[in-house]
């Protein structure tokens, strides 16, 4: 078998392992995302509770539960002329005005700015595992690449052998293609390891998700960037949490009813009486202070980071699509490379057959052709690659 029809061969061997491969393998990364986050649900479950929580609390009849007290006199230690006295109290304390408002925007602005945070770190989870499927995507295209050279070269040593046998060839040039052979088997054991590496990689990343074989679309972005959002409700968040400071300038007032059951001598009977009472806590600016200029910077620098980072996703995403860009003309370049590396192997190829070339040539022309299918090939991942980076920069989740 000549070394064309080889390749052809390989080719179609390649082909139908790659049909197989998608058959078997036909997770998205969607779902790989949806087995990374999985390890991330229960510790966001127990988040949401606790927001919820939080939520209930300040609508609560009452800023902290009532509680109730007791107490006893008696003058048995001393005199022992019958007095006694049982009290019973039982206070609350109670919102001023504003306050419950106040403490119920704070709980559900920091609800809003947790879940904000929770899509930004998916995405965040999704750059990654969109970075390690590439690399892995492209240490597989290498390897099948590197087993397809190794085959074509074996086959070419199996037909430089039959022909030194015949008379047809010299005796160095069997010992060239097995050199050949050695070569493309140790850079085999190369893209195997490198493959390996990287396949490891996306499988730790992913929780043990299959190595996704279809490539992402193009989106456009609907709604805000994660980023902006996230940074816009921690905002949101900063200045509920300002304004309670400000408003809540004392602590909230206690109410008290008390009863009160008494007697002086051991002959009279008991005696029932009822208290109400109020206690207002003093408030002053220093109290405060802490809270409001924490609060305050927390904003400043929400609000100071939000400008910038929008800046910065304006120009992330303007490198993403000139990335894309540059590797849709690179592609169109290595599709006419293999073109005419593909015309000239087949030219060579016909020379050796013939005895017009000799086998360093023909080796040659073999390595040409192949980095031109490797380009040609890595050049299509590329561009596949560059759609991920720009969904990435424009926020938009697999």
């Amino acid at each position: 078998m000549s070394a064309v029809k080889t390749l052809h061969a390989c080719a179609l061997a390649c082909l139908f392992l790659l049909a197989t491969s998608q058959a078997t393998q036909a997770a998205t990364l969607r779902e790989a995302l949806d087995q990374a986050w999985s390890a991330q649900i229960p510790a966001q479950n127990a988040q949401k509770e606790r927001y919820s929580a939080d939520i209930q609390a300040s609508q609560a009849w009452t800023p902290e539960p009532p509680s109730i007290g007791f107490s006893h006199t008696t003058d048995q230690l001393n005199d022992n002329t019958g007095r006694r006295e049982w009290e019973v109290e039982l206070s609350t304390p109670v919102w001023t005005y504003g306050q419950r408002e106040r403490a119920t925007n704070v709980a559900l602005a920091e609800q809003a700015a947790f879940t904000a945070d929770s899509t930004l770190a998916r995405l965040s989870l999704a750059g990654s595992l969109r970075e390690a499927w590439w690399a892995a995507r492209l240490a597989q295209l290498d390897f099948d690449l590197a087993k397809r050279k190794l085959a074509a070269e074996q086959e070419i040593a199996i037909d430089v052998s039959r022909r030194v046998k015949a008379g047809d060839l010299a005796t160095t040039d069997d010992r060239q293609s097995k050199i050949a052979v050695l070569q493309a088997k140790k850079e085999v054991g190369i893209a195997q390891l490198a493959f390996e590496r990287a396949q490891q990689s996306f499988t730790l990343l992913s929780r043990g998700a299959a190595l996704p074989e279809q490539s992402e679309a193009l989106q456009e972005r609907s709604g805000e960037h994660p980023l902006l959002a996230s940074l816009g409700f921690n905002a949101n968040s900063a200045q509920a949490k300002l304004q309670q400071a400000a408003g809540d300038t004392r602590n909230a007032p206690e109410v008290a009813l008390t009863y009160t059951s008494e007697k002086d001598a051991s002959d009279e009977p008991y005696r029932g009486r009822v208290k109400v009472g109020i206690k207002i806590p003093f408030g002053s600016e220093a109290r405060n202070q802490p809270r409001i200029t924490a609060a305050n910077a927390a904003l400043i620098q929400a609000q100071t980071q939000l400008d910038l980072e929008k800046q910065q996703i304006t120009n992330a995403l303007k490198v993403a699509q000139a990335e894309l860009a540059q590797s849709r003309t690179e592609q169109d370049i290595a599709a006419e490379q293999l073109q005419l590396a593909n015309e000239r192997a087949q030219w060579i190829e016909k020379g050796f057959r013939l005895g017009q070339f000799d086998l360093t040539t023909q080796l040659k022309s073999l390595q040409e052709r192949f980095a031109a299918e490797s380009e040609h090939a890595r050049s299509r991942l590329a561009v596949d690659r560059a759609i991920s980076r720009v969904n990435q920069a424009a926020g938009i989740l697999p």
